[in-house]
């Protein structure tokens, strides 16, 4: 019986959706007390995407800051460059994209 249990647990955690953020590969910056995953876009040479990661509900947290701001500083942070503000696009899902601005 209890080996049954086993064998139902592990096949239900294999169906279980991953996390979305587990999949993504990139950089984590912390801007203002909040955790931003900062990654290079696939398709476009020189765009980056900023992406919050929405984990804590701490209810003494720092105050609210624009999460337009608030990526623009992440992107900065993680790459050392900085992005331009007219190509900077918002998402559906709240993911940032913008072109960078290289001055190396």
């Amino acid at each position: 019986m209890m080996k049954q249990m086993i064998l139902a647990a592990g096949f239900c955690s294999a169906l279980a959706p991953a996390s979305p953020m587990a999949e993504q590969v990139g950089t984590q910056v912390e801007v203002l007390g909040r955790t931003w995953l900062v990654a290079w876009a696939d398709d476009r040479p020189h765009h980056v995407s900023a992406t919050r990661m929405n984990l804590e509900h701490q209810p003494f947290r720092p105050p609210a800051v624009l999460s337009a701001r608030q990526a623009v500083r992440a992107m900065r942070a993680a790459t050392g460059c900085s992005v331009n503000l007219d190509s900077l696009l918002r998402s559906i899902s709240g993911t940032y994209y913008g072109q960078l601005i290289c001055r190396k």
